[in-house]
């Protein structure tokens, strides 16, 4: 009676041992759901040009573990879905793979990934047709023009013997020599790829006390921060905020909690692209490229002044030529007056000048 109370235990441990694995098993809903880079549950290694690519989701449905649908939400440039339907899934021990192509007659989009319980691992690569934009285009100069209002008072700067108004017209007038003296220092070259990224050349190399003027150490910026597409002669840029965050150390300290109206004008512009007006010409045999934005996007950009300024210290100024004298200009008076400036502002173009490269 004994034996058989102990065979009963057994059988019952197998039993339940069975049904335990049998529990287990993946089954198709273990794998349908939404991955993001942001989840612990459903885990998103997402990789675009063969780069790291954060703050992207991926919707990932298979009704039969044999084809699936796979919805990219904004990660090809310009599209805030990209469908691939009846991807065909090939399983390996608990392992799905698959590999798929999406094409129109603006682009190219493959993908191949696998996926497991609680991780899609995907690359995405993308080539899109030739536009005016697609090559390299070295930096000029700085262009800007303010024609309405073109006496609005931005501050007074301290001449010594006197202290002169300066407005939106004449600041228009002063600021692109000086900017392009500056910005020549950081900034050499942009490329606009085929993959839809913009990388650019910049200067990395930081002046110290002890070396003031170091010797330049130019870089390319990482894919994935900023990507456009050309939409009826208009370039759309897209910025990653995620990836941008994940490049630069942004210290928060000191600064204003209310966020709301920055965020929101954030999230806009990166959900439908920032409109970036262009105009090609041709000369040498390499031609010239002027990009800029206009007062309506300008305008747009109005609630994130307060983020602009809070990340300039207090006493920053920038000096510039006036009749022939070095004069030091403050940068906060100039951004506290900007949104009145830009709200009177009918007319007014900032953009930057190249060249095609060798």
């Amino acid at each position: 009676m004994k034996n058989k109370f102990l065979l009963l235990i057994v059988l019952g441990i197998v039993f339940f041992a069975s049904c335990s694995d049998s529990d287990n098993k993946d089954t198709q809903k273990d794998f349908n759901g939404i991955y993001s880079t942001t989840s612990t549950d459903r885990v998103l290694d997402l990789k675009y040009s063969n780069a790291v690519f954060i703050g992207k989701s991926v919707d990932f449905n298979s009704a039969d573990g044999k084809s699936a649908t796979l919805k990219l939400q904004g990660v090809v440039p310009g599209e805030s879905e990209t469908v691939f339907s009846s991807v065909p899934l090939e399983s390996s021990s608990s392992v799905y793979t698959f590999s798929a192509e999406n094409k129109n007659d603006s682009r190219t989009v493959t993908l191949e990934g696998s996926i497991v319980k609680g991780k899609l691992t995907m690359n995405v690569n993308v080539k899109f047709a030739q536009n005016e934009l697609m090559k390299t285009w070295d930096f000029s100069a700085v262009k800007m023009s303010w024609t309405k209002p073109h006496d609005y008072l931005l501050t007074e700067v301290d001449l010594g013997f006197t202290k002169m108004k300066l407005t939106t017209g004449l600041l228009a007038t002063m600021a692109p020599t000086m900017l392009s003296k500056e910005l020549k220092n950081y900034l050499q070259n942009v490329t606009f790829r085929e993959d839809g990224n913009i990388v650019a050349a910049y200067n990395t190399a930081t002046a110290t006390e002890e070396n003031p003027e170091p010797e330049a150490d130019w870089q390319m910026s990482p894919l994935n921060l900023a990507q456009y597409c050309v939409k009826d002669g208009v370039c759309y840029v897209f910025l990653s905020l995620d990836m941008i965050m994940r490049q630069v150390d942004m210290d928060q300290e000191g600064r204003s909690t209310d966020t709301d109206p920055i965020l929101g004008a954030i999230e806009q512009l990166l959900t439908n692209g920032i409109p970036v007006q262009f105009e090609k010409t041709e000369g040498d045999g390499k031609g010239a490229l002027y990009v800029y934005l206009d007062q309506v996007l300008l305008k747009q950009l109005g609630p994130l002044l307060p983020l602009v300024e809070g990340l300039i210290p207090g006493d920053t100024a920038f000096e510039a030529t006036f009749i022939g004298k070095t004069i030091s200009v403050p940068v906060g008076p100039i951004l506290e007056n900007l949104p009145g400036a830009l709200e009177a502002t009918t007319e007014m173009q900032v953009g930057l000048q190249f060249k095609g490269a060798e």
